[in-house]
C-alpha cells in the first residue's frame, strides 16, 4: 500500500496508535488535538531542541534503512539534551513524505522513532504530516527539563581548564565513507553484508549514534563540567563554538585525540585519521571542559562509567591551535560541516 491510499488522517491515526505516551500523568493532551499539553515540574527549566533532517542533505536512502533513520532522528536531538545535562521527556515529530512511498517504509521509520524514544523514556506527543514532491524531510523537536543549578552551557570555561571528550572521534565519518563506497545496495541493505566487525562498528556509529545522556547528566549533577557541547559538526567546529562563547582559546594535542581500533583498521594513515576526527562530524560525543583542580575527582568518579573519556587539550587565553607530537603549534583554521559553505 502507498501513502496516497492511506491518506493524511490515516497516517495520523496510525502514528497515534504507535506513539502511546509512556508518561501518562505528565501528558494532559497528546496526538490528535491542535497542541499537546504537558505538566511541568516546579523548580525545573524547560529545555527544547529541534533538528531538520533532509533527504539528499543529511541522508540518502541508498545508505540507511527506514528503521535506522527513525532511531537516528530521535537520537541526534537527544544528544543536544545530553550536552546541557538535561533529562529528555517529550518529542514532536513532523514529516513530509512523497506520496509514492510505501506504508511499510513509514511503518518501519515510525517504529525506529518509537524504539529510540522508548530506550530513553521519551514520549512522542505530537507533530505534523505533509506530502512532498521528491524528498523525505524530517523535523524532530525534543522537550526536556533540567534544574537551573545543574544546567551546563557552551559558555563557562576559562583559561587553564582541561578539555575532554567522551568516546572516540571520526568513526561516524569513516562509516559514511564505507557506505558511499558500496553503491547499489538500497536502503542500507549492504550493511548486513559487511563481513568485518570493525566495519560494522563504524557504519553503525554513523547510522545509529547513541546520545550520551547518562554521561552528560553525570557531569552536570556532579558539577564537573564548566562548559559542554555535543560534537555534531566535528571537533574543529565545536571547540570553536565553546571558545567563542567564553572568549577564550584552546590548544588541542593531536596525539591525545582518541581514535578507535576500528578506525585504525580502516585507515592506516594517522593524518587521515586525525582529519576525520577533526572535520568528519556526526560523532555525537560530548566535548567538555573541567577545572584543573577537579580533574582527579572526575577520573576517580568516572571509574563506574562505561564510556571512555580522554583529555585532549587545554583552554588558553586566545587562539585555537593544534599541537603536534613534536610540540609544534599549528593554528586550527579549518572547520567541520557547514550547511551554507561548499
Amino acid at each position: 500500500m502507498e501513502l496516497s491510499q492511506l491518506g493524511e488522517f490515516g497516517l495520523i491515526s496510525r502514528a497515534k496508535e504507535i506513539f502511546i505516551p509512556s508518561d501518562k500523568e505528565g501528558v494532559v493532551v497528546g496526538i490528535g488535538d491542535d497542541c499537546a499539553a504537558i505538566k511541568l515540574r516546579k523548580g525545573f527549566l524547560l529545555i527544547a531542541t529541534t533538528d531538520a533532517i533532509i533527504e539528499g542533505i543529511h541522508f540518502k536512502l541508498d545508505y540507511i534503512q527506514p528503521y535506522q533513520l527513525g532511531i537516528k532522528s530521535i537520537n541526534i536531538n537527544l544528544s543536544d539534551i545530553a550536552a546541557m545535562g538535561g533529562i529528555p521527556l517529550y518529542a514532536l515529530l513532523s514529516i513530509a513524505v512523497p506520496q509514492i512511498f510505501s506504508v511499510k517504509f513509514i511503518n518501519e521509520f515510525l517504529k525506529g522513532v518509537k524504539d529510540g524514544a522508548k530506550r530513553f523514556k521519551v514520549s512522542i506527543i505530537g507533530g505534523n504530516v505533509s506530502s512532498s514532491k521528491n524528498e523525505f524531510s524530517i523535523n524532530m523537536t525534543v522537550l526536556g527539563e533540567v534544574e537551573e543549578k545543574y544546567m551546563t552551557l557552551r559558555k563557562g570555561t576559562e583559561a587553564g581548564d582541561k578539555i575532554f571528550v567522551t568516546g572516540y572521534l571520526g568513526d561516524s565519518a569513516a562509516g559514511l565513507e564505507i557506505l558511499k563506497s558500496s553503491p547499489g545496495h538500497p536502503s542500507g541493505g549492504w550493511v548486513a553484508a559487511v563481513s568485518s566487525q570493525w566495519r560494522k562498528k563504524l557504519v553503525n556509529k554513523h547510522l545509529m549514534p547513541i546520545p550520551r545522556l547518562k554521561e552528560g547528566r553525570f557531569l552536570a549533577v556532579k558539577k564537573l563540567a564548566t562548559s559542554m557541547i555535543d560534537i555534531s559538526d566535528g571537533l574543529a567546529s565545536d571547540i570553536r563554538r565553546i571558545c567563542e562563547e567564553s572568549n577564550v582559546g584552546a590548544n588541542i594535542f593531536i596525539k591525545n585525540i582518541p581514535i578507535s581500533k576500528s578506525l585504525k583498521s580502516k585507515i592506516r594513515n594517522p593524518k587521515s585519521q586525525i582529519n576525520l576526527a577533526l572535520y568528519g562530524g556526526e560523532d555525537y560525543e560530548l566535548l567538555f571542559t573541567v577545572k584543573p583542580e577537579n580533574v582527579r575527582k572526575l577520573k576517580s568518579l568516572w571509574k563506574n562509567m562505561k564510556t571512555h573519556i580522554t583529555t585532549i587539550g587545554e583552554i588558553t587565553g586566545k587562539g585555537i591551535n593544534l599541537i603536534n607530537p613534536d610540540g609544534k603549534t599549528i593554528p586550527l583554521k579549518g572547520e567541520g560541516y557547514n550547511h551554507f559553505k561548499s
